[in-house]
Order: structure tokens, then C-alpha cells, then sequence
């Protein structure tokens, strides 16, 4: 556990006010550059520890682009070919890895690298926004910084992608283009970086063509290169898929049926708050820069927040851009009107030290212990202690050194490290990043012949549960009566509990201590089993 001592206190305030006295004397907020890298500094602490900074979906990418430029396909697996990712990223995850001239891990510091010149690309482009309002910039860009390096499990995924495709086309309509091949071409991008943003389009459509008073000619334009490449990407789908939209998409989706259980995690409340306050500023103070953008801006970011509380299920922070930016630009406004000596240094400069030191210090513990706002920071059972290590990824090595080479195994959760870190063939019991062709057999085939039937030798399972309940997980189904737990497999697309487990026909390989017991507490530890 961590113990702050008075002597560690005293030398931070100490270096801080040496900090202050020496930016004081260089001014080098003058220097844009300079700037953009002291608010990302905290970006720094994922390359000592790559493993504990992203969520596990953001290994998909990675995994998929290796399989890509190594001849196999669009696979996760050598099993199911899968279109379970968003389009622009993978793109980008496959140029990475096709110039990774290290192996297969270290492909994520190329990868880190993309995403931070992303972010620095986002910063520029929201200068406009920020014209005369040092203040403003600084807090605005160190929210960004303390989400998307420090604080949040964004790496490795879309989001730094789809921030920068969001910065440029409100770049654009903050200064007045009327390009409409551009804006085309922008919207095709904001919309392949991430598919639900297709509510804040359709309200920047609108903003845009009220500016261009309806010309027919922006359809006939902008139409074109929307059909072109978004069409032929949805179309693609439908060919070789059976569906207009990604089978992660249809997975989480319950449209149009609301989710049965809503439920709200800290994040949604937050970002939720600070959608209809932003509105609500709006609607009030109608002198502010730009209003008009903002507006619409906000209106579809609310919409797409509340799609996803609906109808979503599993949202991850990286489906929080849209209204991350709201809250960016909230903050640039209101301190515009609460901050008259906005750029004075004696006000900007503590600011600046200020989140340099709360973004590092946070992106610190990120990369040595177990820490998490949700999970373990206002958890009054958890506690925040140390780990330098990932456990999933220990958990993969030593599953790697344990099993045959190019095994099967059908995993419950975290399929993403699992796979990239072990080299293993990984079929996550979610089907996030499978096709028809899983969800056919699982359905029609008893458990046992579907893993004959595909060679799937291995099978991970949750184990040692706390108290008597029900577990829900994407994949499977968990009932534990008088401690012993009784195993059903789901068809994750229709939610449906199919066969359950008969574990005799299954022999005991290894027990692990649960990896990810800080965001699943429930149990203590994970089993795989041999199918006999």
C-alpha cells in the first residue's frame, strides 16, 4: 500500500516552486512545441510498462494487423476470418506492424507513438478554439492528457485516432471551409475512426449545410465520397459478413430494444453531466466563439451518449471522444468568463506545474500498481497497491511455456493479452472478434462437439467464487450453489444460455490466481482444463 510521508510532501512542494521560479524565467509558452510536450509527458510512463496501461480490446488491433502482413488474414485466430474492429485504426495498427522491424510485442511502441502525434495533431487543430486563452488551452489539453495517457485504458485502441478525425473536421467548420470533397472526405473518416459516431455527424451534416444554406450541390459532393468509401466498407461487410456493421457491433448492440438492466458506471454519469451542463451553458450564453458549432456538437454528443447508455452494452472509455471533447471546449468557455487575467504567467504557470505533476504522478501509479478511480480509488474494499507487473501478461507467458505451440483455447475474458502475449490461438467465449460461422456451431452443436470439431483442446474458466450467485459474463454463465459452480455457455448475439459444462470430460492443467481481480472481484482465480 502506499504511504505518502511528510519529508516526500515537503520535497514536492519544495521542486514544484523551483519548477515554477525556472518556467517563470524561460517563458517558454511562447513555444508551442515545447508546451504540447510538457502536457504529455505523462505519455512517457506506458513505454516502461506497456502491459498495464490498455483495456484488453486494444490488443485485437495489433493481433489482427499481425496476422494481416504475415499472410493469414483479417483472423484473430486461425479460426474465424472477422471484421470485429473499427476500419481506420486497423489501418494504421497494420502500417505499424508491417514497419516493425523488432518482434512481435514491441510492435506497441510504434503504436504508442502514432497515438501520441495524434493527440499533439488534436492540439493543433483545437487552437481555434482557443484563441487569446492560455488558461483555457492548458486546462483543456491536460484533460485530454490525464484521459488519453495518464489516467484512462485508451491505448493500443481507436481513440486517439477518432480524437484527431473529430479536431480536424471541426477545424474545418470552425474555419468556414466550403470545400464539400473535403467534408466528405472528413465525415468518412470521423465515421470509419468509430461507427457511433455517426449521431455527432449527423448533427455536424446539419450545422454544415445550414452554413452552406442547403446548396443541392453539398449532397451531390459530399455524397459522393461518403457513398465511395463509406458505402463500399458497409458494403464489404454485408459481402463477406452477412451484415452492414461489424460483429462486435451486433454483438453489444440490443437496438431497438433497451438494454434490460440500465445501468450507469461513474464515467457515463460524469460525461452525461457534462454533455447537458455544456448545453445548458450554450443555451444561456449564446455570445461564446463559435457557438453555433458547439451546439451541434453537443446536441450530437448527447445523443450518442445516450444510444450507448440504451442500447450498448460493455462501453468502454473509449466510446467517451465525442463527449470528451465537449467537456474540452466547456472548459475553455467557462474560463473565459470566469478567468479575467487568463494569460498572465503568475496564473498560468502554476496551472501548467499543476498537471504536469497530476498526469505524471497518475500515470506513475498506473504503470506500478494496481490503481483505478473506479476500482480501487473509490472502492472502500480495494486498496492501491503495488504491481509492477501485468498479470494477464504473466499469466500468458506462463500459459505460453506450458501449453503446445499453436494451441486452442477457448477463454472466458481477456482475450486480447491473452493472445498477443502468448502466440497461442485464442477464441474468446464473446465472439467480439469472430463471424456467423461461431455463432452457427455454438448454437446448433453440443459444447464438447463444437471444441472437437474446431481442434479446441484448451478452455479457461473463472474459478474459486466468493458467495453463492449467478455470474453473468459475455460468454458464459456461471451458477454456484453451495460452492460449486455449474459452467453454461452463451450465445453472445442473442444472449441465449446454450450446454452446460460437464467437467469430467475435462482434465485439470493449471490454476492461476484471477489476473484481472481489480475490475472482477467476484473471483479468485482462473482454471484451464484439457478436454479429454
Amino acid at each position: 500500500m502506499y504511504v505518502f510521508k511528510k519529508e516526500t510532501v515537503q520535497n514536492v512542494v519544495f521542486h514544484y516552486f523551483c519548477v515554477f521560479k525556472w518556467c517563470m524565467t524561460l517563458n517558454f509558452l511562447q513555444q508551442k512545441g515545447i508546451l504540447y510536450f510538457f502536457i504529455c509527458l505523462s505519455a512517457i510512463f506506458f513505454l516502461f510498462n506497456p502491459a498495464k496501461f490498455p483495456a484488453d480490446d486494444g490488443f485485437f488491433y495489433p493481433q489482427i494487423a499481425f496476422n494481416i502482413v504475415h499472410g493469414k488474414g483479417s483472423y484473430f485466430n486461425d479460426l474465424y476470418l472477422t471484421n470485429g474492429y473499427h476500419p481506420l485504426w486497423m489501418f494504421f495498427c497494420v502500417i505499424a506492424e508491417l514497419i516493425n522491424p523488432f518482434a512481435k510485442q514491441n510492435v506497441v511502441y510504434i503504436l504508442w507513438a502514432l497515438q501520441v502525434i495524434f493527440v499533439l495533431l488534436s492540439f493543433k487543430k483545437l487552437e481555434v478554439f482557443f484563441t487569446d486563452n492560455v488558461v483555457g488551452k492548458i486546462l483543456g489539453f491536460f484533460c485530454i492528457s490525464i484521459l488519453f495517457f495518464s489516467l484512462g485504458t485508451l491505448y493500443l485502441i481507436e481513440a486517439h485516432l477518432n480524437l484527431f478525425c473529430f479536431c480536424l473536421l471541426l477545424w474545418f467548420l470552425a474555419k468556414q471551409k466550403s470545400n464539400d470533397w473535403i467534408f466528405g472526405l472528413l465525415f468518412s473518416l470521423v465515421f470509419l475512426s468509430r461507427l457511433d459516431n455517426v449521431f455527432p455527424l449527423a448533427f455536424l451534416g446539419i450545422y454544415y449545410l445550414v452554413q452552406r444554406k442547403w446548396d443541392y450541390r453539398v449532397f451531390l459532393k459530399s455524397g459522393i465520397i461518403i457513398i465511395l468509401i463509406v458505402g463500399a466498407y458497409l458494403l464489404s461487410n454485408f459481402y463477406w459478413f452477412g451484415s452492414l456493421v461489424p460483429i462486435s457491433g451486433r454483438i453489444k448492440s440490443s437496438f431497438p430494444h433497451l438494454q434490460p438492466n440500465l445501468y450507469l458506471t461513474i464515467i457515463s454519469k460524469f460525461f452525461l453531466a457534462i454533455n447537458l451542463i455544456a448545453i445548458l451553458f450554450l443555451i444561456l450564453i449564446k455570445s461564446t466563439k463559435y457557438h453555433s458549432l458547439k451546439f451541434f456538437f453537443a446536441l450530437g454528443s448527447l445523443f450518442q451518449i445516450l444510444y450507448n447508455i440504451g442500447f450498448q452494452s460493455q462501453i468502454g472509455q473509449w466510446y467517451y471522444v465525442a463527449q470528451t471533447l465537449v467537456l474540452v471546449l466547456l472548459i475553455g468557455d467557462l474560463t473565459l468568463l470566469l478567468i479575467k487575467r487568463r494569460n498572465s504567467n503568475y496564473v498560468v504557470y502554476p496551472i501548467l506545474i499543476s498537471g504536469i505533476l497530476i498526469s505524471c504522478l497518475i500515470g506513475y501509479f498506473k504503470m506500478s500498481s494496481n490503481f483505478s478511480i473506479q476500482f480501487t480509488l473509490l472502492d472502500e474494499k480495494s486498496e492501491i497497491a503495488d504491481r509492477k507487473q501485468d498479470e494477464v501478461k504473466v499469466f500468458a507467458e506462463e500459459i505460453k511455456n506450458t501449453l503446445p505451440e499453436n494451441s486452442r483455447i477457448y477463454t472466458y475474458d481477456f482475450p486480447g493479452k491473452l493472445a498477443f502475449y502468448s502466440d497461442l490461438n485464442i477464441i474468446p467465449a464473446d465472439g467480439l472478434v469472430a463471424n456467423k460461422t461461431f455463432f452457427d456451431e455454438i448454437s446448433t452443436l453440443k459444447f464438447d462437439q463444437f471444441l472437437r470439431k474446431n481442434k479446441i483442446s484448451y478452455l479457461n474458466l473463472p474459478a474459486a467464487f466468493i458467495k453463492d450467485d449467478d455470474y453473468n459474463f459475455i460468454g458464459i454463465f456461471v451458477k454456484v450453489r453451495k460452492g460449486k459452480a455449474t459452467y453454461f455457455i452463451k450465445n453472445s448475439m442473442t444472449k441465449e444460455k446454450l450446454d452446460s459444462l460437464d467437467l469430467k470430460n475435462y482434465k485439470l492443467i493449471k490454476s492461476h490466481k484471477n489476473p484481472i481481480k481489480t475490475w472482477q472481484k467476484e473471483y479468485d482465480s482462473i482454471i484451464v482444463f484439457q478436454l479429454q
